[in-house]
């Protein structure tokens, strides 16, 4: 695997969220965070080798929540070596797909996944019926894509499944088999597998490779059983950034921190740090005068969470902050407010402040976790 960072078009328009696929052979955490801040990022789709797992722990610098979704594992076949076994089921019929057949695969994978579990039913800012879509969509497109490959598998007439393939060089890949429930069993899905050896092996394909979560067993016994072997696995973390998301409107308005507000804060709190009061002290630590004491921002959320929105009765469960830019006095800073969650039934609020400067550079992120009594 190269390292890449792109946005996911499909994903992003799918899920309604600003999505980034990322590979890494070794985490970066500086190239990661402003990949994540420059694209607005909602959630990134991070995938390491599992032999990096160690690293994980990395992400924590960034400050934001992630998690491990999922393992995934390839599996490979020399197929300038192996020899595709004969079909089982001398019954079945392979047709290549065309654009006609695209609502049948439609309700081929509505049939054949609607309990399938992947990294996307880990993460709960997700929209779960919109995952199965994903699988139709992506199977669908595969008609249309010279380097891929679409066939229905027929007996007697009827479709019972289908197989995806791609093309890259001199390597293919078995994207996404599927049989319905009714038909599975008898060495179909074995017989799949062989068809797509052997159509490679016969366009003079070299390798051939397959993947999936480590926790689908039995896909991968039977891959064991066709000359296919584990030679990769990779870790899929989730890091739910939310910096662009909300299922409420968003909330914008501006704040000015005054010289009074510093000396308030001061003389309540007792921080009397001179980077807050002396300029030329300030100016010594790099900044271009002396700074606001970064929870007076936090006093300022918390007045508005408590009065405004959501309002009377709110409490603060927990909030997090990451500073990236110091607020200086006597400047308008903008905010905004987006709110990633919301349980009506709970009354509870995730949302997520971002207070910027006069030329939109970020200065501050703010999660809060609220609750309305």
């Amino acid at each position: 695997m190269n390292d890449f960072i792109l946005r996911s078009q499909k994903e992003s328009a799918r899920f309604n969220m600003n999505i980034l696929r990322i590979g890494m052979q070794s985490i970066n955490i500086r190239e990661l965070g402003n990949a994540l801040i420059s694209n607005d990022t909602d959630i990134a789709i991070l995938r390491i080798p599992c032999e990096k797992l160690s690293q994980i722990s990395k992400l924590s610098l960034l400050g934001f929540t992630y998690f491990q979704a999922d393992t995934l594992v390839y599996y490979h076949t020399d197929l300038s070596k192996y020899e595709p076994k004969e079909l089982v089921n001398k019954d079945l019929e392979f047709v290549r797909a065309v654009k006609d057949d695209a609502s049948l695969l439609g309700a081929l994978v509505e049939r054949i996944f609607p309990g399938y579990t992947n990294h996307y039913n880990s993460n709960p800012f997700i929209e779960k019926q919109n995952i199965l879509e994903g699988y139709k969509e992506w199977v669908v497109d595969f008609i249309t894509q010279d380097d891929k490959r679409v066939f229905l598998v027929n007996r007697n007439g009827t479709t019972i499944g289908f197989a995806t393939c791609a093309i890259e060089g001199s390597e293919s890949e078995g994207v996404l088999y599927g049989v319905l429930p009714e038909a599975s069993g008898g060495g179909v899905y074995s017989d799949i597998i062989r068809f797509t050896q052997a159509y490679m092996k016969n366009l003079g394909i070299g390798k051939m490779k397959v993947s999936t979560q480590v926790q689908n067993y039995a896909v991968q016994k039977v891959w064991s059983r066709e000359g296919f072997f584990m030679t990769e696995s990779f870790a899929t973390i989730h890091i739910n950034s939310l910096l662009n998301y909300s299922r409420l409107p968003k909330i914008a308005f501006s704040i000015f921190i005054t010289d009074e507000d510093i000396k308030n804060y001061g003389n309540l709190s007792g921080d009397i740090n001179p980077v807050h009061f002396d300029d030329l002290f300030a100016q010594k630590l790099g900044f271009t005068q002396r700074i606001s004491h970064g929870l007076i921002a936090n006093a300022e959320m918390s007045k508005y969470f408590g009065t405004e929105f959501p309002g009377n009765g709110t409490l603060f469960m927990s909030y997090y902050y990451k500073f990236l830019k110091p607020l200086y006095p006597n400047r308008h800073y903008k905010v905004t407010i987006s709110t990633p969650y919301f349980d009506e039934e709970k009354h509870i609020y995730i949302c997520l402040v971002k207070i910027l400067d006069a030329d939109d550079n970020l200065c501050l992120l703010s999660y809060n976790d609220l609750i309305k009594k």
